[in-house]
């Protein structure tokens, strides 16, 4: 029989390596990202496929002027990478545009994406620049030839705008036309995304909401009269929900559900205050948002008289899979922090991959994982939630 103290050291060593291959896959989850994208990721969105959507900055130098442009790409969660949107050809010169793209949305279906971007006119001095050169070489060539014809030059394609517009493609990185549009563009447009009727974009232009249908052009203001301040779009179920003073019969602020495609107004409930982040779950059941600066308040679509508070932090956070917690990020939607999953019934706070801080997050449609960008160069990693 084996001493007692040797008896222990086994039992005690292999309680260890019980405990040791039953929390193998946690850290695995946790440590090691299913895939990697390394590349300066400045915006993204996953698909109901799971596919990423992202955006890269591409930087130009002309006549000594950087100018700023952003290549498109699509990603599967394994890390299988194509460029859908080569910059330079999606706005060939002239005119000579700098862009940013802001956000991207893809539609329900997972087959388009509305990309939200800010155009930058061409600097006054690098078009006076430009235009002095091409007339300096239509004069050379003329000397050359006695053709008068320019047959070399050719007119922009597009006219030259600024400010925030959307630009719509499907997965292949064909740019989807909006009839009547001389630019291509749904100009003075944010915050777009794609509707599940398969034939309508809405967007906000300033606090007002527009819907247009590609088509045809035909563009319409909903809810006209009333403004909003924050909108959480539902596009899966081609509804959003809203906050706004005054837009519902009891006046004061308020909480609505819009029917994006028949205007439609449910009022849901009267609030005291409103902060930031208004976020809708997965299932559409639940809403949230910060009334102040501490306590995130969620509010059940089916029973909207029994609201939800859980302390937590100012910032940015989506539900996750059960819809019992969210993953938060604190601070500034743009500032870098880690992520804590906040329990919505019990206040519980836990760290997310192990505290390390991020850029930004999205959780997966399907739940199963989440995709974060690094600080600095935004590599963008992907980590199972299982």
């Amino acid at each position: 029989m084996a001493p007692a103290g040797i008896t222990l050291f086994i039992a005690l060593w292999s309680a260890l390596f019980v405990a040791m291959a039953f929390a193998a896959p946690v850290l695995r989850a946790q440590n090691v990202p299913t895939a990697i994208i390394d590349q300066d990721i400045s915006a993204f969105d996953i698909s109901s496929h799971n596919d990423i959507a992202y955006a890269v900055p591409h930087r130009k130098f002309i006549q000594k002027y950087i100018l700023d442009r952003d290549d498109i790409f699509i990603a599967t969660m394994r890390g299988k990478v194509s460029r859908i949107v080569d910059s330079d050809k999606f706005l060939p010169a002239p005119p000579i545009e700098g862009y940013v793209v802001n956000s991207l949305s893809w539609s329900p279906d997972g087959t388009r994406i509305a990309v939200n971007m800010t155009i930058e006119p061409i600097p006054a001095r690098l078009e006076e620049r430009l235009e002095a050169k091409k007339h300096k070489d239509k004069k050379k060539r003329d000397d050359q030839s006695d053709d008068d014809d320019d047959d070399d030059y050719q007119p922009p394609s597009k006219p030259a705008l600024g400010g925030s517009v959307v630009v719509l493609f499907d997965d292949q990185g064909q740019q989807i036309q909006v009839a009547g549009s001389k630019s291509g563009f749904i100009e003075n447009a944010t915050h777009a995304t794609w509707l599940a009727d398969d034939q309508s974009v809405v967007y906000m232009s300033g606090a007002q909401i527009m819907r247009v249908r590609p088509a045809d052009g035909a563009t319409s203001k909903l809810f006209e009269g009333h403004e909003f301040q924050a909108i959480a779009w539902d596009a899966t179920r081609n509804r959003a929900f809203a906050i706004g003073e005054d837009i519902t019969v009891y006046g004061g602020l308020a909480l609505v559900e819009l029917d994006l495609l028949h205007q439609r107004v449910a009022p849901l409930a009267q609030l005291t205050s409103y902060r930031s982040s208004l976020v809708v779950s997965p299932s559409g059941a639940k809403v949230g948002f910060f009334e102040n600066g501490d306590t995130i308040e969620v509010i059940d679509v089916a029973n909207p008289s029994k609201p939800i508070f859980a302390n937590a932090g100012l910032g940015f956070f989506q539900f996750g899979p059960t819809e019992r917690r969210v993953l938060l990020k604190r601070g500034p939607e743009g500032q870098s922090n880690d992520l804590v999953w906040v329990g919505l019934h019990d206040d519980s706070f836990s760290p997310a991959l192990h505290d390390l801080e991020y850029h930004a997050f999205q959780i997966a449609p399907d739940g199963n994982s989440v995709a974060v960008t690094e600080p600095g160069k935004r590599i963008l990693k992907i980590f199972s939630l299982e």
